[in-house]
């Protein structure tokens, strides 16, 4: 293809630990492509979510929502047609809970529960960072999954809320094994005990399905974008599938056989910088009050003075309830589209 003629596109952000762009310029530069950028802002986020609210068809707990619906607007204005890189980073072990599982295993093998919960008391008291994946946010959420057992690690470590605070949140009793059963099924369904397999089957299962299709699928829609992503080649899945999950995850490093692969390709400090998901800074803006929950806390079923407590600890800086704060903006703003 002539240089020019391959069109590509991006979401910055402000905030810089969220930003990528520079990096995707740089890519788009290296090969010659006709790229485009926007950045995504609070501004353009305010201006954004009524529409969104009013037309998604339920509530979704993935803030990236918001920046996939701005990429697939401006998309949408240049073609018809898209291809994304979903599937990659649950084919070939990409995600960040794939390093820790190893350190999981052994902690959870060595530390008892005493020493664990005074560990966690510990944490608790470490300041609240809204930068991309914090180190308190990464510490706190991985001690979190480990006061359960091994097949609820990934949904714990995941969810916006553990167990007691889903109690508080609807006045009764919460059942994990029976709110993560999928989870749990997928963890458990999987043929190889090891847990570098289970937690593939779990992404693959699970959150590629039920989340990141989902979320491409309705932020494209809305805007008669057709998003394809040819990872997702039934071919190329059955084999990927096939190989030893040693060769994905492998001596500490993520999609190890896909970097291989890529090396004539792409420069080093391209391939192997560290992995950054399509994250959205909304920790800080409902931190400085520039996301509010307005009337979120008065749906029904919902215990209003849970959802204030939240946003205060949030806003005081005590706790990072980013997560729940997001899925009850959502809700609240849907239920009333």
């Amino acid at each position: 293809m002539p240089p020019g003629n391959l069109k590509t596109f991006s979401i910055g952000f402000e905030e810089a630990s969220f930003d990528e762009s520079l990096h995707a310029r740089r890519v788009a530069e290296l090969f010659k492509t006709d790229h485009h950028l926007e950045t995504f802002s609070i501004e353009r986020a305010h201006a954004l979510l009524p529409a969104i609210a009013q037309k998604i068809d339920e509530p979704m707990g993935d803030s990236s929502l918001l920046p996939t619906y701005l990429l697939s607007q401006f998309t949408r204005r240049h073609v018809k047609v898209a291809l994304g890189g979903d599937a990659g980073d649950e084919l070939f072990a990409g995600y960040d809970p794939f390093v820790a599982l190893r350190k999981a295993e052994l902690y959870s093998k060595l530390v008892p529960r005493p020493v664990h919960r005074a560990i966690c008391m510990l944490a608790a008291r470490m300041p609240v960072s809204h930068r991309y994946m914090s180190l308190d946010f990464r510490l706190k959420r991985a001690l979190r999954g480990l006061s359960y057992p091994p097949r609820l690690w990934l949904p714990t470590w995941m969810a916006p809320l553990d167990a007691s605070g889903l109690a508080e949140l609807f006045n009764e009793p919460a059942d994990l094994e029976d709110i993560f059963s999928e989870a749990i099924a997928a963890w458990e369904g999987c043929a190889q005990p090891d847990a570098v397999d289970r937690t593939l089957q779990f992404y693959t299962k699970l959150y590629l399905q039920d989340d990141i299709l989902v979320k491409v699928d309705r932020a494209t829609m809305m805007h008669g974008l057709e998003s394809r992503a040819p990872f997702l080649d039934i071919d190329f899945v059955n084999f990927a599938r096939r190989i030893p999950a040693e060769w994905k995850y492998r001596h500490g490093q993520t999609k190890y056989i896909l970097k291989k692969a890529l090396e004539p390709v792409l420069p080093a400090d391209v391939l192997h910088r560290k992995k950054k998901g399509f994250g959205v800074p909304i920790g800080a803006w409902f931190k400085n009050g520039q996301l509010d929950l307005a009337g979120s806390e008065s749906l029904p079923l919902i215990n209003g003075a849970f959802v204030r407590e939240k946003l205060a600890e949030h806003r005081s800086g005590r706790e990072d309830q980013r997560a729940f704060l997001w899925n009850a903006w959502l809700l609240g703003r849907w239920s009333h589209a």
